[in-house]
C-alpha cells in the first residue's frame, strides 16, 4: 500500500462517527519543509525584508547579536537561520533547547534548520518529537499542549506519516468539537492568553491540509477578531522595549506584560504597538506583512453586542482616553480616567457610557412590573443592561409608537436608535404598569 492510501485509510478511520462537517478525507501533509506556519510566499517575504534590511529584521538580529536573553530563544534562532540562511543560528536554536522547551519549538528547530544541523542533532530531535506525538491528550487539553502536538505532526509528516495523521486527525475530529462544542454552548473558549496557539493551530491545518477549521463556527470567528481588539482598555501601558495594549481582566493587581505581547502577536494590528522586547520581536518579524496595507483600528466598530456570549463591549472612542466598558469573566467593568470599577445592578437608571456610536444604560428605577424611562443623545444603538432575562419588554420612543423588544439571557436589552437625534425612551415588562 502507498504512503497516501495508508494515510487515507487512517483519515478516514478517524472520521467516522466525528461531527457533522468535520470529516476528512486524509490527513497527509505533502509541502517541502520548512512547512511550519510557512506558505512559500511568507518564505520569501522574510528572506526579502533580510536582502533589504528591514527595521523588524534589524531588530531580531541586533538582539541575537547582543546576546539578548529571549524568553523562546529556540523560536528566535530557528526563525532567523530560516530567514538569512546563517547555518550559526540554525546550530544555535538546536543548542537552546533544553529539556523544558516546548514541543513546538522543538519542531521549529527540526523543520527550519534540518540542512544545518548535523546528523546526530537531528536523530536528536526525531526522537523527541516522536515521543511528543505518541502522548495522549484529553479531549479538552489546553491550546498549547494541542499546537505543540500540531506542530509536531506537521514537522514529521515525512518521517512518521501514520503517527502524524493520526495526531492531525485526533486534533480535528476528538479536540476541535470540544471547542465548538464551548462556543455552542455560549462560552468563549479562546482567551487573549490562548489566541496566538489557536491562531497557530487554525494557521497549520489550513496550510498544511487545506482544511479551515473556522468553518464549524463561522459566526464566532467572524465576529471574534472585534471581541479580541475591542476587550482590551483604552489607555497604552508603557513596557521596557514599546507600549502594549492591556487585555481587560478580572482580579486585582498589575496586568501581565507578556499576555499582552502574545495578544499584540495575534494580532499585530498597528505600527505604534510594534514588539522590540525579547519576546515579541522575533513574532513582529514573523507576521507582519509591510507590503499589505491596512485600515487604521480608528475604522473599527466601538460596540459589540453578542447575546449568545452575554458580550457587550463599547466604547466612546479609539482614543486613549475612551470611556470604556466591557463583560469580562461574566461580569461589567467599567473604565474610565478614574480607574475600574464593577458595574452592579442597581436601582436607578443612569448613562453608563456615552459615546458617538452606543449608549449604555444601567439598571432600571422602577418596579420588577413597573416601567423606566431616560433621556438619551443621539447616538445609533442603545444598550439597557441589568433588566429581567430573557423578557420581552414595551419600548417606548418620544413620538413614536410601542414596540416589544426581548432581552437576551443576560438581561441585556439592544435597542436600535440611529436616525433618531436623541429622546426620551421608557420601557417596562409586557404587561406591567403605564409609563409615568
Amino acid at each position: 500500500m502507498h504512503r497516501r492510501d495508508v494515510l487515507r485509510a487512517i483519515g478516514v478511520a478517524l472520521g467516522a462517527g466525528s461531527m457533522p462537517g468535520l470529516t476528512q478525507e486524509s490527513y497527509a501533509v505533502f509541502q517541502e519543509s520548512p512547512r511550519l506556519l510557512l506558505s512559500e510566499d511568507r518564505l520569501r517575504l522574510l528572506r526579502r525584508e533580510v536582502e533589504r534590511r528591514n527595521e523588524r529584521w534589524r531588530q531580531l538580529e541586533l538582539l541575537i547579536q547582543g546576546n539578548a536573553r529571549f524568553p523562546e530563544p529556540v523560536f528566535a534562532l530557528a526563525l532567523a537561520h530560516v530567514a538569512s540562511g546563517d547555518a550559526a543560528l540554525g546550530r544555535a536554536a538546536a543548542e537552546a533547547i533544553q529539556p523544558s522547551t516546548p514541543t513546538h519549538q522543538v519542531a521549529m528547530a527540526y523543520d527550519f534548520c534540518a540542512q544545518a544541523l548535523p546528523a546526530n542533532t537531528r536523530q536528536s530531535l526525531l526522537a523527541r518529537l516522536r515521543t511528543a506525538l505518541a502522548k495522549s491528550l484529553a479531549v479538552n487539553a489546553r491550546p498549547d499542549d494541542v499546537r505543540d502536538l500540531t506542530l509536531a505532526a506537521v514537522a514529521l509528516a515525512d518521517e512518521a506519516p501514520e503517527a502524524s495523521a493520526r495526531a492531525l486527525g485526533w486534533v480535528h475530529q476528538q479536540w476541535w468539537p470540544s471547542i465548538v462544542t464551548e462556543i455552542q454552548a455560549g462560552r468563549i473558549p479562546i482567551p487573549h492568553r490562548e489566541a496566538l496557539p489557536v491562531v497557530e493551530i487554525l494557521f497549520s491545518f489550513q496550510r498544511a491540509l487545506q482544511l479551515d477549521l473556522r468553518e464549524s463556527a463561522l459566526g464566532f470567528f467572524r465576529d471574534y477578531p472585534i471581541w479580541h481588539l475591542l476587550r482590551h482598555y483604552p489607555p497604552s501601558f508603557a513596557g521596557g522595549e514599546n507600549d502594549y495594549r492591556v487585555p481587560a481582566y478580572s482580579g486585582d493587581g498589575e496586568p501581565d506584560i507578556d499576555d499582552a505581547a502574545r495578544s499584540r502577536a495575534a494580532e499585530l494590528a498597528n505600527p505604534r504597538f510594534r514588539m522590540r522586547g525579547t519576546l515579541g520581536a522575533p513574532y513582529e518579524f514573523f507576521w507582519c506583512n509591510p507590503y499589505q496595507p491596512s485600515l487604521s483600528y480608528f475604522y473599527l466598530p466601538l460596540y459589540q453586542h453578542l447575546p449568545a456570549f452575554g458580550i457587550l463591549l463599547a466604547r466612546s472612542s479609539w482614543e486613549e482616553n475612551a470611556t470604556w466598558l466591557g463583560t469580562v469573566d461574566g461580569r461589567l467593568q467599567l473604565f474610565t480616567e478614574d480607574g475600574i470599577r464593577l458595574v452592579e445592578r442597581g436601582r436607578t437608571t443612569r448613562l453608563l457610557a456615552v459615546g458617538p456610536s452606543s449608549i449604555v444604560l444601567e439598571g432600571t428605577n422602577a418596579p420588577v412590573s413597573g416601567a423606566s424611562r431616560t433621556d438619551c443623545p443621539e447616538c445609533e444603538r442603545l444598550f439597557w443592561v441589568g433588566l429581567q432575562p430573557s423578557t420581552v419588554y414595551e419600548v417606548e420612543i418620544d413620538a413614536e409608537e410601542i414596540v416589544e423588544a426581548t432581552s437576551s439571557k443576560h438581561g441585556i436589552l439592544e435597542l436600535d436608535f440611529s436616525n433618531r437625534g436623541g429622546g426620551g425612551v421608557s420601557i417596562r415588562p409586557r404587561g406591567g404598569a403605564t409609563a409615568a
